[in-house]
């Protein structure tokens, strides 16, 4: 039987894009117009074409090529002009990036279309007034496709990490339900557990079956350096408990300002991970050794799997890692797709 086929419209690294195949499809390629991450996606889907591109720039005639060739478009657009952590500019020309997934969906006409987002679209107006939200429902049910959107916390369906997002689902075929919220969470020693520390080169034995997931038989351990960290951080580290964060470094050495709550945060290993953003730039602290966890270790707590490689240095790593779809959430919302198709 032939897999449904599927495109990812700005795939980053490619983690939507994961989790499809392992729910089944057959990722046909995958667009962004960062060259490290596509060379990552590349490296990290052999069959599949990562083609670095500005979707704003691609012609209509592009994907024509496609049309009613594909069953469902997948799409990430950068949210950084809707997140609570950024200035939220009514402005941002990010702001209307969904807009491209309208246009790629009304030429290509797949079955159904799906986009993920950060939870603060939903609150977002653009600069005309209009809500986001309700902008993107009206777009595709415009094409006919029937639109509704849910926040998904990626820790209920098998992430261990606390992240909330958006997906709106459009379909033509009828009505797509949501994945069910797991009975189980899984902790961030649970994941991490059988990483040793940076001067190891290879997995201790999985002793779970996240761990026997993420291991898919791979034993060397790829993207897994340090940070050098300087002597006043390393106290600033030494300071923060699990679970705390900055407001536990006696102020004295803490001159940094930063007062996010997930400043400093060092992980509690009984729980799912906070939401992975660039670890470096926001010091995400291991929760048993005196350092930021590394990229090898960001990938895990997002569901990538261990053979998965991370390119480019290390900055450029973690923010990849900040900006994927953790796989097994997609695979989840993949497994509702394929049982829609079926």
């Amino acid at each position: 039987m032939e897999k449904p086929t599927v495109i990812d419209l700005f795939c980053g690294i490619g983690g939507f894009s994961k989790g499809f195949e392992m729910a089944g499809f057959d990722v046909l390629f995958g667009i962004d117009i960062w060259d490290i991450a596509i060379e990552t996606f590349q490296h990290n889907h052999k069959n599949t074409e990562g083609i670095l591109a500005d979707l704003t720039e691609l012609d209509d005639d592009f994907f024509k090529q496609y049309t009613n060739k594909v069953d469902v478009i997948i799409a990430g657009p950068p949210c950084q002009g809707f997140s609570m952590c950024g200035k939220r500019e009514v402005g941002d020309k990010r702001n209307e990036l969904f807009q491209e997934v309208v246009r790629a969906v009304k030429i290509i006409n797949p079955k159904i279309v799906i986009i993920e987002n950060v939870v603060g679209l939903l609150s977002m107006e653009n600069v005309d007034g209009e809500d986001v939200k309700g902008l993107i429902v009206s777009e595709f049910e415009k094409l006919g496709y029937e639109t509704n959107y849910k926040i998904l916390d990626a820790s209920e369906h098998g992430v261990p990490q606390k992240r909330k997002r958006v997906i709106f689902i459009g379909s033509r075929i009828g009505d797509v339900e949501f994945p069910k919220p797991k009975d189980k969470k899984v902790s961030v020693m649970e994941a991490l557990g059988n990483i040793p520390d940076t001067n190891f080169e290879y997995y201790d034995e999985p002793t779970n079956s996240f761990q026997e997931l993420m291991a898919d038989g791979e034993k060397k351990i790829y993207n897994h350096d340090a940070m050098k960290h300087n002597e006043k951080v390393l106290k600033r580290i030494e300071n923060v408990p699990q679970g705390g964060n900055w407001q536990d470094i006696p102020p004295e050495i803490y001159d940094v300002g930063g007062t996010h709550s997930n400043n400093y945060r060092r992980l509690d290993p009984n729980k799912p991970s906070i939401t992975i953003k660039h670890a470096i730039k926001s010091m995400i602290i291991h929760p048993t050794f005196n350092r930021v966890i590394t990229a090898r270790e960001a990938a895990r707590l997002q569901s990538i799997p261990d053979s998965f490689i991370i390119k480019g240095n290390k900055t450029a790593q973690h923010q990849q890692l900040a900006n994927a779809v953790p796989p097994l959430l997609g695979y989840e919302i993949g497994k509702q797709i394929i049982k829609k198709l079926n």
